[in-house]
């Protein structure tokens, strides 16, 4: 149901964003943000629209799979019956009142239905790269968009999030130690852990791997649907990119938006391991990771 308005302006394909976690996709989703694309209300730090991310979990606990732990995914997808209950199920809910948790009051009284939005939008989460083939069976048109990163400052961002976050849940445990031991509604809901392989270097560079090749699988199955980019290169030489990017999303680019989104650009943060004796030596060590994704040492 689309209000009379909007009776004038046809639905818009949504631009789905996938890769890898830590590789660059906060960044891009921003930028695409600050460009005029709507991703959702209440973004979180990482610029996930909850709702948007409470669906891939569902999915995601369908499947029994985690996001360090995503193969599992396939067997749904491959599950022709199953996989068409889900569709007709998601695509239910996106089309309901829950739309408002993406939407907002105010879009939602507008359009009422993601599958009837008129403006650019889109959302951006890393499960994306395996739930990808429900949502294009839901929006067979949507515009996809990958952004891939070397496998070694992603690694290395994954284990420092999961140590500080590990760090944090202990000293918290500690300091109430007594009330988790005795609280009668026990156990607690967060753990300790918090993904506890992706400590390991090359256990994260294997993840890397895992969610980079699915997603230039995507890539190279969709043709001019999709595109493509490296983060190390966005850094580089944004405005150079950037109109590419905007114009494959449907938004021309001008001077003054190009020069806009370029101030939120950190180019140091580019090839950061290299820094790192540690990290170097780990990278020479995977040379044969790196280069399946189409990175070196």
């Amino acid at each position: 149901m689309t209000a009379p308005g909007d009776q004038r302006r046809p639905a818009r394909q949504p631009i789905i964003l996938i890769g890898m976690h830590r590789a660059g996709t906060s960044m891009l989703t921003r930028l695409l943000n600050n460009a005029g694309v709507y991703v959702g209300r209440r973004l979180t730090r990482n610029a996930e629209c909850p709702f948007m991310n409470s669906l891939n979990y569902w999915v995601f606990e369908q499947s029994s799979a985690n996001w360090d732990n995503p193969a599992s995914v396939d067997d749904l997808l491959g599950y022709d019956s199953i996989r068409s209950v889900v569709v007709d199920y998601l695509s239910g809910v996106i089309d309901g009142p829950a739309s408002a948790h993406y939407l907002g009051v105010r879009r939602w009284l507008r359009h009422r239905s993601l599958h009837a939005i008129t403006d650019h939008w889109g959302w951006k989460d890393p499960r994306n790269t395996y739930t990808l083939p429900l949502w294009l069976d839901m929006f067979p048109d949507a515009r996809v968009l990958h952004i891939t990163r070397h496998g070694m400052d992603v690694a290395q961002s994954l284990r420092v999030r999961h140590l500080n976050a590990s760090s944090s849940a202990i000293r918290r445990f500690q300091r109430r130690h007594w009330f988790y031991v005795n609280n009668p509604v026990a156990p607690k809901k967060g753990g300790f852990a918090h993904s506890p392989g992706v400590a390991d270097l090359e256990r994260g560079l294997g993840l890397w791997r895992a969610y980079t090749q699915r997603a230039h699988e995507h890539v190279e199955a969709l043709g001019d649907q999709a595109y493509e980019l490296r983060y190390e290169d966005l850094l580089a030489d944004p405005e150079a990119l950037l109109p590419g990017i905007l114009r494959f999303c449907g938004i021309e680019p001008s001077d003054h938006l190009i020069r806009h989104l370029v101030g939120d650009i950190q180019a140091s943060r580019r090839y950061a391991y290299a820094d790192s004796e540690e990290l170097a030596a780990v990278a020479r060590d995977n040379t044969e990771t790196l280069q399946a994704c189409g990175y070196d040492a």
